[in-house]
Formats: C-alpha cells, structure tokens, sequence
C-alpha cells in the first residue's frame, strides 16, 4: 500500500496560514491605496469644471440683469416700426431665459455635483466629473448663445429709438465687434482646442479595467473568508506563538 505523505506540522501549517493571510492584507492596502490616488486626480477634474461653473454663473447672471433691465425699464416710442420693436423684445427675452438657463445650470452642477463626489456611493466621483462635463458643455453654449443675442439686442435697440443717421453707426460697431468677437474665439479656441483623441482625463477605466482593480472579486473574497476561518480555528496557544515575535 502507498504511503500517505506526512502531515506538517500544526505550527507549520499555521505559519503559512498567517503568511496567506498577511498577503492578502498588503494586497488590500495596495489596492486602496492605488484607488486614494485615483481619486485625487480626479478631484482636480472636478474643482476644473465648478471653478469654470461659478464663473460662467456670474457673468451670466449680470447679462440676464441687463436683459430685465432692457424689458422693463426702456421706453417705447410709439412711433417706431412694430417688427422692430418685437424683434427686440423677443431677442431681449432670449437673453434673459439663455443667461437665467446658464445660472440655473452652473450652479446646480457647482453644487451637486461635489457633493455627489463627496458623500455618494463608490463610484461617485466618476460619476460627478462626467455629469459635470456634459452638463458643463451646454451651459457654455447657452451662455455664448445669449452674448450674441446681447448684441443683436443692442443693435435693434438703436433701429428702435433713434433715427438712421445715428442707427447706421451703431449697427456697423456692433456688427464689427461681433465680427472680432468670432474671430477671437475661433483663435483662441483652435490654440488651447484638444483634439478628443489627445485628451487625458483621471479616468482609469477606458475599458472598463479599474472596476476590477478597484475591488477584489468574489473569488479572492471567498478565499480571504476561508483563510480567516481557518485561522481563527487554530488552538489559542499556537495563534499566541505566531503573534509572539512580533
């Protein structure tokens, strides 16, 4: 008959027991301490787009002030062409409800979205910083959408209340810094522009891999159980033993 291959030890077996045991800790340790990191990065994607939230928000929020201004306060000459006097009203209106929209936007992301980082579930922060992005991108165009009306507000204003003479010039500056206006922002926007392919973000999950470096998976879960099981049937004296040098 073969022979069965001689037990270990039960101190032995115990020591290996604590060694898996301590791997799987310093495994743990590394694994939070990769996701702490992670979430650093992406905490300076978030404070990027509040800072940017609260200051488009404040701009805005006085061009919606001009705008209440100019449907309340300005006098109508009964004299002036209707379609004029409509159309001002209308694109005023426009300016009012775009720049009110970016307001109402900017803040809501400025507020909410840091606090779902700080006090949701985990994944939050991913979460927070790709809202505020997409929510970030509207705002901004509402906002460049009612500068333009301002202008085209002003412009009409003129045709409204004063005579050609003094319209015309008014209509050919206005025209020319809405003009400079286009032109400085394509500038400006194809010198910092990031072509979508080039663009870093402190995303680590591009296909979907920093979910599994971010938790252990069932398997190692149920593993970590059985050993802890296992060590905690040992004998007192010999749990003692291995605790003891330390």
């Amino acid at each position: 008959a073969a022979r069965s291959p001689p037990a270990l030890p039960l101190s032995l077996c115990a020591d290996l027991l604590l060694r898996s045991l301590m791997l799987y800790a310093d495994k743990n340790a590394l694994r939070t301490q990769l996701k702490v990191q992670m979430l650093r990065i992406r905490e300076k994607e978030l404070m990027y787009y509040t800072n940017n939230c609260l200051s488009i928000s404040t701009s805005a929020a006085l061009l919606a002030g001009f705008a209440w201004y100019g449907l309340t306060e300005v006098p109508f000459d009964e004299q002036a062409d209707a379609l004029t006097q409509t159309s001002y009203l209308v694109v005023t209106t426009l300016i009012m409800g775009l720049e009110l929209l970016t307001v109402v936007n900017a803040t809501l992301c400025a507020i909410l979205g840091p606090g779902l980082a700080l006090r949701g579930p985990d994944g939050s922060m991913a979460t927070a910083v790709n809202g505020m992005m997409t929510h970030y991108k509207f705002t901004l165009m509402c906002f460049a959408t009612g500068l333009i009306c301002f202008m085209l507000s002003a412009l009409l204003y003129g045709w409204m209340q004063f005579d050609w003479t003094l319209a015309m010039p008014m209509t050919v500056l206005i025209c020319y810094f809405l003009f400079k206006i286009f032109h400085y922002f394509v500038r400006i926007y194809r010198r910092f522009r990031l072509a979508p392919d080039h663009v870093i973000t402190g995303a680590f999950n591009a296909e979907g891999q920093s979910a599994e470096a971010a938790a252990p998976s069932e398997t190692e879960l149920a593993e970590q159980r059985q050993l802890q099981e296992q060590y905690a049937n040992l004998p007192e004296a010999v749990r003692a033993n291995m605790a003891g040098p330390s």
